[in-house]
């Protein structure tokens, strides 16, 4: 009896906060264009679905760039496929999704961030896209391609090569006791960044259906990521922009985050 009176509280106070929570946009024009950058396919759900979601239904376009199609087991060309019907279970185009299969960025390698850089700034201009949403410098999970994602986005800032129209957002890493304590972590990140989404229930839906399309990967690690994880039920992000340095060989220009 206890323990049912327990759940009925803890249910209660899950809705409570999901009606109590708002979510905080990043600032947009209508109908923006956003590229999606990530480093593996199903990143783009474990990780970024709250904000895809968002997005989709505030009536922007998206677009997915996923640096490496994941075969580091061999399975690249089913990953690949996933990745578009799991991008389709979110909302986005089969046509707006762009898996690159190159030699320089295999799953686990080291990547060359300016060779990164200069294929997403290109897929930047292609595309006229005029934001930017990908990992911050920790990259979530500490997985170095996550990280090197951030570290191409940063080096288009140090060239000089991001366009002034064009704004870059990170998703927020946060402390390993935060990761998996599902949608209570909002009583942790709301209000610590300034832009914020909060998935609504057809969204997780949106979410948990995405990451079935990625059945390759479905392992019992990941069933329960999808059951736990925060970045399934909310995202937080900050923007990053270069400070008003002149940069040198030995002072590197270095960028704040907002």
């Amino acid at each position: 009896m206890l323990l049912l009176i327990f759940l009925c509280c803890a249910l209660f106070f899950v809705l409570l906060l999901l009606f109590a929570v708002r979510s905080y946009p990043i600032p947009l024009q209508p109908q923006s264009r956003i590229l999606i950058l990530i480093a593996h396919p199903d990143d783009e759900t474990m990780f970024f679905s709250p904000t895809i979601c968002a997005l989709l239904q505030a009536g922007h376009r998206v677009f997915v760039l996923c640096v490496s199609n994941g075969n580091f087991d061999g399975l690249g060309q089913i990953r690949a496929r996933e990745l578009s019907r799991a991008a389709s279970k979110l909302g986005i185009a089969p046509g707006d999704v762009t898996c690159l299969d190159y030699d320089e960025f295999h799953d686990g390698d080291t990547w060359n961030r300016n060779a990164l850089c200069q294929i997403v700034m290109r897929h930047v201009e292609v595309l006229s896209a005029d934001t930017v949403v990908s990992f911050d410098s920790y990259g979530v999970s500490g997985h170095h391609n996550h990280s090197s994602c951030f570290e191409a986005l940063q080096t288009a800032y140090t060239n000089g090569d991001v366009p002034r129209d064009v704004q870059i957002f990170v998703l927020d890493s946060i402390p390993l006791w935060r990761k998996y304590v599902g949608m209570l972590d909002a009583l942790f990140s709301f209000g610590r960044s300034p832009f914020f989404y909060m998935a609504r229930f057809r969204d997780v839906a949106a979410c948990w259906r995405a990451m079935w399309a990625h059945r390759s990967q479905l392992v019992w690690f990941r069933v329960l990521f999808i059951f736990f994880s925060r970045y399934v039920y909310m995202n937080s992000l900050r923007r990053i922009s270069p400070l008003p340095l002149t940069p040198s060989p030995r002072n590197p220009q270095k960028f704040k985050f907002h």
